[in-house]
């Protein structure tokens, strides 16, 4: 039912292309400098497509007995609050490290005041959509993962916070030569290179223990999670999105696909779903444990939840249900 219903949703999100085309034609009647049409328009078609993703994958967790956020929420309301508030920091360092920074992307149709008005709601949503998506993926491939035995963590958070200060220098140094000027609704003459932004974004992963644990430790679900999200995800919101560019891209290095999409940035999608459940992973552990690690065999049985990451941040032995596990437990219950 649930997978019906999100899919009609994310379905609707697509009458955006067969908008009229006078609507986005000028002259535009504005308010406040804003073009109150396409705005509402392209907004409303972007919240059915956030808001079908996770209805839907909600429905696909279900079928598959795993964990999603909302068994969280449904357990302890007052947790959405700090689930959204992870979200609006992973949303801000996204857009700080690859919009403010980096000018791969604007919003055409935005002013500076509507922006700084939706940036909190809107990355608050977004967060939600990206992450029920990777962990519905992330359920379908448990599925079918034969199972390992995994013990000790792994720890590179000093490499990933000298990755970010690197990051910082260099973006310092060429802003400096250069000026930065803050703007969000056009594009912009130069930016840094591009792999500035990947340096940061590969700093950020490193930020997270159980993020490198599950990559040292070969537990390639999460990754595999990540990728297919990613691709099934970035190619139905952004081909739709293509026709009259409620956000657009700008100094993606390589070729230029059909309809003007940049072949990197659908490359560099999986970057943004490593940001969105690093960054939350380091605030609240117990999302450590839901996102990075093998479920438990219990699952939804008392703990709602995933197993593999003890209280202490280590992967355990997900055969049998062992002190490890219970630790895992308890981290999740924590957020309830």
């Amino acid at each position: 039912m649930k997978i019906g219903i999100g899919s009609v949703l994310m379905a609707l999100s697509g009458l955006q292309v067969v908008a009229p085309a006078w609507l986005f034609a000028p002259p535009q009647e504005r308010l406040f400098g804003l073009p109150p049409g396409p705005v509402v328009v392209l907004g409303l078609c972007s919240a059915l497509f956030a808001s079908g993703a996770i209805v839907a994958a909600e429905g696909i967790c279900d079928a598959f007995g795993s964990t999603s956020l909302w068994d969280l929420v449904v357990r302890d309301p007052l947790l959405l609050l700090r689930l959204l508030a992870c979200g609006v920091v992973a949303g801000l360092v996204l857009e700080i490290v690859a919009q403010w920074l980096g000018r791969l992307w604007y919003y055409p149709w935005w002013t500076t005041w509507f922006y700084a008005l939706v940036l909190v709601p809107g990355f608050a949503l977004y967060w939600l959509f990206i992450v029920e998506s990777y962990l519905a993926a992330k359920a379908v491939l448990d599925a079918v993962a034969r199972r390992r035995t995994v013990r000790r963590s792994v720890r590179l958070w000093p490499v990933g916070a000298a990755a970010l200060a690197v990051f910082a220098l260099l973006t310092i140094r060429w802003y400096a030569q250069r000026g930065f000027t803050f703007d969000v609704t056009g594009p912009t003459p130069a930016a840094p290179p591009f792999g500035y932004a990947v340096l940061a974004f590969t700093g950020v992963a490193l930020l997270s223990d159980a993020l490198v644990t599950a990559a040292a430790r070969l537990y390639w679900v999460p990754f595999a999670a990540v990728a297919l999200a990613a691709a099934v995800v970035s190619v139905a919101f952004e081909v739709p999105n293509a026709v009259h560019w409620h956000w657009a891209y700008d100094h993606f290095p390589g070729p230029v696909l059909p309809g003007g999409l940049p072949l990197t940035m659908f490359l560099a999608w999986p970057m943004q779903y490593v940001v969105f459940l690093a960054v939350p992973s380091a605030i609240l552990p117990g999302l450590a444990a839901l996102f990075w690690q093998p479920p438990a065999d219990g699952r939804r049985n008392g703990a709602v939840g995933s197993a593999g990451l003890g209280s202490g941040g280590e992967l355990g032995d997900v055969d049998s249900e062992g002190p490890q596990q219970a630790g895992v437990r308890r981290d999740i219950d924590g957020l309830g």
